[in-house]
C-alpha cells in the first residue's frame, strides 16, 4: 500500500512545529536547561540584553555580528555553518529575527556542505540537530515555516531553500523578548508579517484553514498598527503581534507567499533595503495591479472592511494606514530607473518561481516589470 506521500493529494493543514508559550525570558531560557551540547545562535544585541546574566549556562554562543550584518548573505553565512560544524551539537537555539533562525535552519545538518551545496542537494539532506526557534521581532514567522532565505550576491537577489527538514521542531513565543524593539523593526516586520497573511489569503493554494490563520493575523497586526500608526511607538499589546505573525507563518508555511516577495528580494539586495521596507515598498503596487487585472479580491476586502469600518475603499484604507505607520521607501529616490525595473523583473521571473506560483493570477516578466514601474 502506498503512503499518503506517495499519492496526489491536496494538503489542508499542517503544523509541524511545537508551539509554547513564556513570557519571562529568563525562565524561558533557564527551562530549556542548556549545556554544552548546545549552540545558541543570536545578534548582537540579544548578548548584550543578556550579558552576564548566565542566562544560556553551558550552552556556545555563536554571534552573529562577527561575521556579518544585516540580511544573510551566502559568503558569511558559509562561515557561520562552519564553525557551527566544529562540534557536534545536539541541538541549535536560535534566538533572533528571521534572519537569525534562516541562518540556524542551515547548521541543522552538520555534513560539512555550503550554502550553495545545501540549496542544490535539497534531495538528500539529513538534519542531524533539533532546532529551537524563538523569535525576537514580530514578523517572520520564520520559527513555524520549512524555508531559508540566503542572498546570493552574484545573482543579485535572494533564493529560498524550502524543505521540510528545515521546519523548527519547537518554538517558544517570549513576548518579554519584544519589550525593547526599536519602533522601525516593529513596524517593517509588521509589514512583513501583514503581506505574509494577505498572499496566503490570496493564494491559490489557500482553504478553510489557511484563511482562518490569515484572516485572524490580518485583524491582528491591523489592530496594532492602528493605535500607533500616528504615534510611531510600540503597541500595548505586543504578545497580540507576536502571535499574528505566527499564524501569518503558518498561512504562508501551506498557501506560501507570492509576488511582493519575489519582487521584494532584488530590492533588498540592490538597494539594501531591509526587507519588510523592500515589502512595503511593492506592496501597494502589487494590490493595485491586481485590481488592473480583475483579480478578485473580495475575501481581502471582506476583512479590511471590517477592520476599518468602512466600505468605501477598503485596500486604499490598509494602504494610507501603512503609510502612516512607515515611511515607504522611494524607489525613485533610491536610484531606481525603469530599464533596472525590468532587469530586476526578469530576474524575478527566472529565479523566484518558487513565489510567483502563489500569486491568485498568473504573471510574466512584462507584468513584474509593469509593477516595479507603477512603484517608481
Amino acid at each position: 500500500m502506498r503512503s499518503l506521500s506517495e499519492i496526489s493529494l491536496k494538503r489542508i493543514f499542517r503544523l509541524r512545529t511545537e508551539l509554547y508559550s513564556e513570557s519571562d525570558p529568563m525562565l524561558c531560557f533557564g527551562k530549556l536547561g542548556m549545556n554544552e551540547s548546545d549552540l545558541v545562535i543570536a545578534g548582537q544585541s540579544v548578548i548584550n540584553q543578556f550579558k552576564g546574566t548566565g542566562v544560556f549556562q553551558n550552552a556556545d554562543v555563536l554571534n552573529l555580528a562577527e561575521y556579518g550584518y544585516g540580511e544573510p548573505k551566502r559568503d558569511w553565512v558559509d562561515k557561520v555553518i562552519a564553525k557551527a560544524n566544529e562540534i557536534p551539537y545536539r541541538r541549535i537555539i536560535a534566538v533572533g529575527g528571521g534572519a537569525t533562525i534562516d541562518i540556524a535552519k542551515l547548521c541543522i545538518f552538520g555534513d560539512g556542505r555550503s550554502v550553495k551545496q545545501l540549496f542544490a542537494d535539497k534531495s538528500s539532506l539529513t538534519k542531524r540537530r533539533e532546532l529551537i526557534a524563538i523569535p525576537t521581532t514580530c514578523g517572520t514567522g520564520s520559527e513555524v515555516t520549512n524555508v531559508s532565505v540566503v542572498e546570493f550576491e552574484d545573482l543579485n537577489s535572494k533564493l529560498g531553500l524550502q524543505i521540510d527538514e528545515l521546519f523548527p521542531d519547537r518554538a517558544i513565543l517570549v513576548d518579554g523578548l519584544l519589550q525593547s524593539l526599536p519602533y522601525r523593526v516593529f513596524a517593517v516586520t509588521s509589514i512583513d508579517a501583514l503581506a505574509h497573511a494577505v498572499e496566503s489569503l490570496l493564494s491559490p493554494k489557500a482553504d478553510e484553514f489557511t484563511d482562518m490563520y490569515a484572516k485572524t493575523a490580518i485583524e491582528g497586526i491591523i489592530e496594532n498598527l492602528t493605535e500607533v500608526q500616528t504615534k510611531r511607538c510600540l503597541p500595548k499589546d505586543l504578545q497580540k503581534s507576536l502571535i499574528c505573525a505566527n499564524m501569518a507563518g503558518i498561512a504562508f508555511s501551506i498557501a506560501g507567499c507570492a509576488t511582493m516577495h519575489a519582487l521584494s528580494f532584488p530590492l533588498g539586495s540592490n538597494y539594501r533595503l531591509a526587507h519588510g521596507e523592500a515589502i512595503n515598498a511593492v506592496f501597494g503596487g502589487v494590490l493595485q495591479y491586481y485590481r488592473s487585472l480583475d483579480v478578485k479580491l473580495d475575501k481581502l476586502e471582506k476583512i479590511l472592511m471590517n477592520a476599518f469600518g468602512s466600505d468605501d475603499d477598503p485596500i486604499q484604507d490598509l494602504l494610507d494606514l501603512l503609510n502612516d505607520v512607515y515611511d515607504c521607501p522611494d524607489l525613485k529616490a533610491l536610484g531606481v530607473t525603469k530599464r533596472e525595473c525590468k532587469e530586476m523583473a526578469a530576474s524575478v521571473y527566472e529565479n523566484q518561481q518558487r513565489l510567483l506560483v502563489n500569486s491568485p493570477i498568473t504573471l510574466n516578466a512584462d507584468d513584474l516589470a509593469n509593477i516595479y514601474i507603477t512603484c517608481l
